[in-house]
């Protein structure tokens, strides 16, 4: 019987000293080592990657978080020579401390917040004054950050190990003043990648700044994965932000790499330092301000508000040791374009007749099948926004017409709707006028049966509205939870636009800027908007259009740029003939103007050429989504495959990769060069994968799982949505 027990326990001796992996343990020691590197953890958490030579990959991961308060100020502006505001809270701001006035909100201020600088001088009650004073005038949601708590190392920590079937999970867990970070890295026996899981668990109730991991390389910059899906390869700028796309780092097996990253908030790339940081969750990423007087004056909530015992997951993927053959790109848009435009309208002061105007080329036009230009003659679609109700309509004075008045306009939006243009509300009335609960629910059921309508524009201060109080369950006037219940989820407001304008870029990834802009396209806030996503914007008056000429439009195409444009493509012409959309013609009636229809037939050729991608915030938004559930695994003979781990269909899955020919699942796709990338798209069923080399004979598929050293982890949710 003993002979037995220690045969046994000879054989479990040598099958861990030869197996393909070896693991370590000593006092203040964990280490792990497979054919692609050597990972070592020492007491504080803190690891190290070398290559399976010894030469070294990753330095180290440095955790770092800050939160703090914010305080609004009361007033729409501040004029020169301001040195005492009134805020919406006793600061905890001590005397002599230093402030920031801020603003951020609007027209581009997120990467240029108008800031003054000034020391404390007073503090009674929600008053404080403050020296300099104001030089210039400040305005709009003016608000002040005080950070409270700043994180650069763990008060404490513990590494522990769990052996795995076919690798070892290592847990660092670190003890901050704020929160619990439990830091997951599994690590597997024949794959050079390390999956990362960050659980945070908040101690008390909170507002996030900023918390993120950086991780310091010792290889220098290779390829950059840039947000607008080019790749840069040399001549690397200082900062990049990659919005969720990625870098290599290094060559070969000297190598680390990271791509698509939709779990984390988002990446900054430092190439001086060879230093990416992963934000976990970064307050500039989703951008909320609820109004509470008008557009100017309202409470920034940008930073998520955590609870304790609340708790948040991120995930991403590193892989080391191994530096893939073919390294595709997903692009921002399907089907193999170069580029995206969507036209989103706002409803305000239209009439039926400038609507068939600017749809249909004249008001004399009833038919979509009679249009002589406009956004129909052009199959161009439209995200247009209307209003359900407006109790003083009345035919003589047609201004803000009315679906629920006028049942002419309401055949003209379902011939719009077969025709490919997304209907959606512009709030319920083109006033501030209060929506009953039932009325609300009806209005909504109506825009979801007649119109599937899914989008959502704040118009105004309309108390309802998402950017108000239509989000906050302590007013009356909220319908969250209706948006929910009739599946209405992308929402424009206010903060939409504090991206860019449109005299700023043509482009919402402002890349002939450099890449070091935060520039999010879409997103969901993680603590206060609840399951609803918003979508960037740029508003673009009437006396900006000449901003759509040819020169910006091949630019955009050029720099793979994204615009959603805010525009009042059926405002009636006020005081005057013509408009730069609309005029008057020699009897009065409203047509198109000329130079705007000819710069629709211009994007529409545009689109033709499979250049420039014409559509609404709802594909747009499906597409971008269903992204997010892609994953990718790289395997060792030079192929990759593509899963699609999410419900629906993604049509024109649309990829840019380095190389002459591509093949899917043994199938040469449609494909092109562009700018010394190949692109290439195809269609991915739900739960199902392709695979993706440069010969027919590689790509083939062939059982999952059979040679991948190299595989991204499945989605996960980043941000369990809590409702207030």
């Amino acid at each position: 019987m003993i002979r037995k027990v220690m045969t046994a326990w000879l054989v479990c001796v040598l099958l861990f000293a030869f197996s393909p992996f070896t693991t370590h343990s000593s006092e203040g020691q964990t280490s792990f080592q497979n054919p692609y590197y050597k990972a070592a953890w020492d007491a504080k958490g803190q690891l190290r990657i070398t290559d399976a030579g010894g030469k070294e990959i990753l330095r180290s991961v440095q955790y770092v978080a800050e939160y703090g308060d914010i305080y609004n100020l009361l007033v729409p502006q501040l004029p020169a020579g301001t040195s005492k505001i009134k805020l919406d809270a006793p600061p905890a701001i001590p005397v002599g401390s230093m402030i920031q006035i801020r603003s951020e909100s609007f027209a581009g201020r997120l990467n240029a917040p108008l800031v003054h600088q000034a020391k404390v001088t007073s503090v009674q009650g929600n008053e404080l004054a403050f020296s300099p004073p104001v030089s210039k005038p400040i305005d709009t949601n003016m608000f002040i950050r005080r950070e409270h708590t700043i994180v650069r190392q763990y008060q404490k920590t513990a590494v522990l190990t769990e052996q795995k079937p076919d690798g070892l999970l290592v847990k660092v867990i670190g003890d901050t003043p704020a929160a619990q970070v439990e830091t997951n890295y599994l690590l597997r026996q024949n794959s050079p990648v390390v999956d990362v899981e960050v659980k945070t668990t908040y101690k008390r109730q909170i507002k996030v700044f900023r918390e993120a991991l950086t991780l310091s390389f010792a290889p220098k910059v290779s390829e950059v994965y840039r947000k607008n899906r080019k790749v840069d390869t040399h001549s690397f700028q200082k900062q990049y932000w990659l919005d969720r796309e990625g870098v290599r780092f290094g060559q070969g097996k000297q190598s680390a790499f990271l791509y698509h990253t939709p779990h984390v908030s988002s990446l900054e790339l430092n190439t001086v330092q060879n230093q990416l940081v992963v934000n976990l969750d970064h307050m500039g990423d989703h951008r909320y301000v609820e109004e509470t007087v008008g557009k100017q004056v309202g409470k920034v909530r940008h930073a998520s508000e955590y609870k304790p015992q609340e708790q948040r997951i991120n995930t991403f993927s590193l892989i080391v040791g191994f530096q893939p053959s073919l390294m595709p790109r997903l692009m921002n848009q399907p089907h193999g374009f170069l580029a995206t435009h969507v036209w989103t309208e706002h409803a305000d002061e239209q009439s039926l007749a400038s609507n068939r105007a600017a749809y249909y080329g004249s008001e004399k036009i009833a038919s979509p099948d009679k249009a002589m230009g406009g956004f129909v003659k052009y199959k161009i679609p439209v995200t247009k926004s209307v209003f359900y109700s407006n109790p003083y309509y009345r035919l003589q004075q047609p201004m803000n017409v009315a679906l629920h008045e006028n049942q002419e306009f309401l055949q003209f939006l379902k011939d719009l709707h077969k025709r490919g243009i997304e209907i959606g509300l512009h709030t319920a009335y083109p006033f501030d006028l209060h929506l009953y609960r039932d009325v609300a629910e009806n209005i909504l059921a109506f825009m979801k049966n007649e119109f599937h309508s899914v989008t959502w524009i704040d118009h105004g201060y309309v108390k309802y509205s998402f950017g108000f109080q239509g989000l906050d369950i302590k007013t009356p006037y909220y319908i969250a939870d209706l948006w929910q219940k009739y599946d209405t989820r992308y929402f424009w407001h206010y903060s939409s636009e504090d991206v860019t304008n449109v005299n700023q870029a043509f482009d919402l990834l402002q890349t002939r800027n450099g890449d070091s802009r935060r520039t999010p396209l879409y997103w969901a806030h993680p603590t206060v908007t609840g399951p609803f996503y918003s979508w960037a914007a740029a508003i673009v008056p009437e006396n900006t259009m000449y901003r759509y000429n040819e020169q910006n439009l091949l630019q955009l195409i050029n720099d793979r740029g994204v615009f959603i444009s805010h525009a009042y493509i059926a405002r009636i012409p006020q005081g005057k003939a013509a408009g730069k959309i609309l005029k008057r013609d020699q009897k009065g009636a409203l047509v198109i103007q000329p130079s705007f229809d000819q710069l629709l037939k211009k994007m529409a050729s545009l689109r033709d050429q499979q250049k420039l991608y014409l559509t609404t915030v709802r594909d747009l938004m499906k597409y971008w989504l269903a992204l997010e559930q892609v994953r990718m695994e790289y395997d060792a003979n030079g192929t990759v495959r593509v899963y699609n781990d999410g419900p629906a269909k993604i049509s024109g899955l649309s990829m840019a990769v380095r190389g002459a020919e591509v093949y899917v699942n043994g199938k040469k796709p449609p494909q092109k060069k562009d700018q010394g990338d190949l692109i290439f798209w195809f269609d991915l069923e739900p739960h199902a994968h392709a695979v993706i080399a440069r010969s027919a004979a590689a790509s083939m598929p062939k059982a999952a799982g059979t040679t991948t050293p190299a595989s991204t982890t499945a989605p996960a949710k980043t941000t369990p949505a809590v409702n207030r």
